[in-house]
């Protein structure tokens, strides 16, 4: 049974590489009829070849700017997987005695409770601290305009932990707001320069940038939610925490994703063995009691990335995004170098189906 399984895993790749698009065509035609509404970029790639990309609809309705290859779109939680790569790095740079992922959150925030002893920055990055998220998402007005600084400030007050560090995974936010700091920290950087010259630059992404309420870049679209007959803009920071941007505020084309992937891949981010920590399972996401939004089958968490690896399956590494209209999905099959980048600025459409559309598609679902 071992050999037939390794059989079918080692030919993989070459049935990927023969894959019969059309179907994926009917799909996207089907899902983006309308040329003149918000669209998508799809890319699907092996190893440093494209096999497939395609742009559909509008990126700004006001300037009728179609979607394409130079198109900025949020990429939102995707973010937090390049904060976790700077923290990777600054670990493999550090020489304290405790390593820097195993230390505690109370080495570096003034926090009063004991428990801030025991919550390690791998419990950030794994979504395992049990801290709660306090924040008062009702306060529209507070959402809208509240800055890292104000995202975090409920934390000094948190009296409790809902459970132990590493016991359960619960999606937070501010724990990537948490590990910027640290980041500045360690490398003595603001963290947006420390992540554009050691992340962005050392990747080759010229098109990607951080959300600045006050000076969009070029190139970035609006996200857009259907309301009635018509489009409504509903962009990053509208109704939700816009400058939290550690945890969601990155803005990125198709093909510099791909870019991003493929630096992962070369070592040219973390050295192998780092990479392997963010890719192996901290905690299950299936099991977990809380956030049954993001439950799936065969799901782990472990440093920035979602992992699922169902049985005689090969294992996928992702992360999904949403904000604003915006939805967002990055995937790779690392034994495999196939890797899947769906990007759209528009949020009325299932990611799930598409996402496992495509796994069939390419056969390794």
């Amino acid at each position: 049974m071992q050999r037939i399984l390794t059989l079918v895993l080692a030919i993989l790749p070459m049935i990927a590489l023969a894959t019969d698009f059309s179907r994926l065509d009917s799909i996207l035609a089907a899902r983006y009829p309308d040329p003149t509404e918000p669209g998508a970029a799809v890319l699907i790639a092996k190893g440093d070849s494209i096999l497939y990309e395609r742009y559909f609809g509008i990126a700004d309705m006001a300037a009728n700017q179609p979607v394409g290859p130079a198109t900025r779109f949020c990429i939102a939680s995707i973010s937090k997987q390049f904060t976790v790569m700077a923290l990777l790095q600054q670990a493999a740079a550090d020489k304290a005695a405790v390593p820097l992922l195993d230390r505690a959150v109370s080495d570096f925030f003034d926090y009063p409770q004991p428990f801030w002893h025991d919550i390690a920055l791998r419990h950030l990055a794994s979504h395992t601290s049990g801290i709660p998220d306090s924040r008062p998402r009702d306060n529209r007005d507070w959402c809208v305009h509240a800055d890292e600084e104000q995202s975090v400030q409920y934390l000094p007050s948190v009296k409790a932990p809902t459970f132990g560090p590493g016991e359960y995974y619960d999606y937070l936010n501010p724990s990537f707001i948490l590990l910027a700091k640290v980041v500045e920290k360690t490398s003595g950087m603001d963290f947006y320069d420390y992540v554009r010259a050691n992340i962005f630059d050392a990747a080759g992404m010229d098109s990607t940038y951080y959300f600045d309420r006050d000076a969009a870049g070029p190139g970035q679209s609006h996200g857009y939610i259907p309301d009635g007959t018509e489009w409504r803009k509903y962009d990053y920071g509208e109704e939700t925490f816009y400058a939290t941007r550690p945890d969601g505020g990155i803005y990125a084309t198709a093909r510099d994703l791909l870019r991003w992937e493929n630096a992962l891949r070369d070592g040219r981010i973390v050295a192998p063995a780092w990479l392997r920590q963010a890719y192996t399972p901290a905690v299950s996401v299936t099991d977990s009691p809380f956030c049954d939004y993001q439950r799936r089958p065969d799901t782990w968490y472990g440093l920035g990335f979602f992992i699922e690896h169902p049985a005689t399956k090969p294992v996928k590494v992702y992360h999904t995004g949403d904000n604003g209209g915006y939805q967002a999905y990055l995937a790779k099959y690392p034994a495999q170098d196939i890797k899947i980048i769906v990007l759209e600025n528009r949020n009325d459409r299932s990611r799930d189906l598409l996402m496992a559309q495509i796994d069939e598609i390419l056969g390794l679902r």
